[in-house]
């Protein structure tokens, strides 16, 4: 037998249903056929009554009130009539004989009515007017109507037992049609389902459902289909797909719209060190980007990467792994979209990634650190070179220097021995020849940068005129911020005594070189203005 519930919803609905319908039917079509043959029968009884009363009349005296009055208390003593009242044209009360009538003149002429029934009572008044009757008196006739024994059996509380009856009928039909018609499919099709559920594969084993016609019968036919193709799908497609994922490399993680998983593969236990269906509510896998280093769960991984490819990073027993990790979403217009993760262990190439990222800065680092060694031998050099100079005088030129100034400053950064530079002052034109000036800029740079001793420097060079006779070339050098490429190996007493060399050839001073407690170096030189300099002076002065 059908379940409680599925009885009382889907079977006693229907019977309650057609039930009440009936009962209200039957009840309807005897309450209006009794009125309309109450209504038939008192037409019929005052189109006789009315023509009893014209009979019994004699036309010699029917103007004579009294002559109807004797006509019409004859009626009463052989019971054609009860009682009535007569009324001249004026509406005057005229005679009055037997039953007292309820109907009066003015109702009747305020309504229309010929007939006036009172509720539950078994008399009528029939009102007769002067045309009717031929006399020129209006006539109230009380009758007695009893009951209409022509539809006896429909009447009263014999109505109610038919439809009682007629519904109680009809429910036990519907029932026994709702059975057999929509409870017997339906109860055969839940056991495919039920069958189909424990076993998907197995769905097209069972014999072919058969139904009657109707929505119940196209429901069955069409679920038998379903059922077949849905088999074919599942041996071809999802035992297919289901073997690969078990057995798949890759780990597969699948969870739902509230972040928490519900299938992982076995690769994915061997990838995170762990089950995830049962410790993630204990301990939450937690995974950190490679890249922008943010961390998320996992609910807000897949809502911050609905799709793509991103390296990760998560803490296993083992010690931290890296993982690439695919985030894809399947269904993501229905209302329950399932996020899918697919990882692949990449923690030895990420090893050797760090390992080789690590040996390329330590190169890259000792091939800096060369270039800047080879910048000091290369200086170390040239001061060599001019402590052994020094032969015959050389041609005078007057020139500018900051172009020299510019190139080591520009040799220096580019080996990483100046990080920050800045040139300052007039830019004076200097006595003395070319290559022994660019050796005073270059020495005297050299100088402040050795006395700094840490590598890199900034670097400020300034050459102002003094007078039309000297000039000064001031150098000045502290350490650069975040200078990390260790100490200068260069020399200072070799570079000190290649600048005083060099200066004293072009017969300049060499003021100072001090260093505050900072660390900050300055080195002063005054060097020999142009000749057109001192020329001008000296003609002033004679002018003078």
């Amino acid at each position: 037998m059908a379940s409680p519930v599925f009885h009382i919803s889907t079977i006693l609905r229907p019977s309650v249903l057609a039930f009440g319908a009936v009962l209200i039917a039957l009840l309807s079509i005897t309450s209006l056929v009794r009125d309309r043959d109450d209504e038939r029968y008192l037409e019929r009884r005052y189109a006789d009554v009315g023509k009893i009363l014209s009979a019994a009349i004699d036309p010699r005296f029917q103007n004579k009130a009294d002559e109807i009055t004797r006509v019409a208390e004859r009626l009463v003593v052989i019971g054609a009539v009860r009682g009535g009242v007569l009324y001249d044209g004026s509406g005057h009360e005229q005679q009055v004989f037997g039953e007292h009538i309820e109907a009066s003149f003015n109702s009747v002429m305020r309504t229309g009515r010929t007939v006036f029934r009172p509720a539950g009572a078994s008399k009528a008044d029939f009102y007769y007017p002067p045309e009717v009757s031929l006399t020129p008196f209006h006539i109230f006739l009380r009758v007695d109507v009893g009951e209409i024994t022509s539809l006896e059996t429909i009447r009263d509380d014999r109505a109610v037992t038919i439809a009682l009856g007629g519904g109680a009928a009809a429910a036990a039909i519907t029932e026994m049609v709702m059975m057999l018609m929509v409870w017997w499919p339906l109860r055969r099709l839940r056991t495919v389902v039920e069958a189909l559920l424990q076993d998907p594969a197995s769905a097209d084993r069972s014999h072919p459902l058969r139904a009657w016609g109707g929505e119940v019968g196209r429901l069955t036919f069409a679920f038998e289909c379903l059922r077949s193709m849905l088999a074919d799908v599942w041996r071809t497609r999802v035992m297919v797909a289901d073997t690969i994922i078990e057995s798949s490399p890759f780990a597969v993680l699948q969870i739902n719209g509230d972040g928490h998983p519900f299938f992982a593969n076995p690769s994915c236990a061997r990838l995170f060190g762990r089950d995830i269906l049962r410790t993630n509510e204990v301990s939450p896998l937690m995974l950190r980007d490679v890249t922008s280093g943010a961390r998320h769960n996992l609910k807000s991984f897949v809502e911050a990467n609905k799709s793509g490819i991103r390296p990760v990073e998560f803490p296993t027993p083992n010690g931290p792994k890296q993982a690439l990790i695919a985030s894809l979403v399947l269904g993501a217009e229905t209302r329950a979209p399932v996020n899918v993760l697919v990882g692949v262990d990449i923690s030895a190439v990420y090893g050797a990634r760090v390992a080789a990222e690590a040996a390329l800065k330590a190169g890259m680092e000792d091939v800096a650190r060369a270039t800047t060694r080879t910048f000091e031998y290369k200086q170390m050099l040239e001061a060599c070179l001019a402590l052994m100079g020094g032969g015959g005088k050389k041609r005078q030129d007057h020139l500018q220097i900051t172009s020299f100034v510019r190139e080591w400053l520009d040799t220096a950064a580019e080996a990483g021995a100046v990080q920050a530079s800045d040139i300052d002052g007039e830019d004076p034109e200097l006595a003395g020849g070319a290559d022994d000036l660019r050796a005073v800029v270059r020495f005297a740079a050299f100088v402040a940068y050795t006395q700094v001793g840490s590598l890199p420097v900034d670097m400020k060079i300034d050459i102002r005129g003094i007078d039309f006779e000297t000039a000064g070339l001031q150098v000045q050098a502290r350490a650069a911020a975040g200078g990390t490429k260790g100490a200068c190996v260069a020399d200072t007493n070799l570079a000190l005594a290649a600048l005083k060399a060099t200066v004293a050839r072009v017969s300049g001073q060499l003021s100072e070189v001090e260093k505050d407690e900072n660390g900050a170096v300055a080195v002063r030189i005054v060097l020999r203005g142009a000749a057109e300099r001192v020329h001008t002076g000296m003609k002033s002065k004679t002018a003078e």
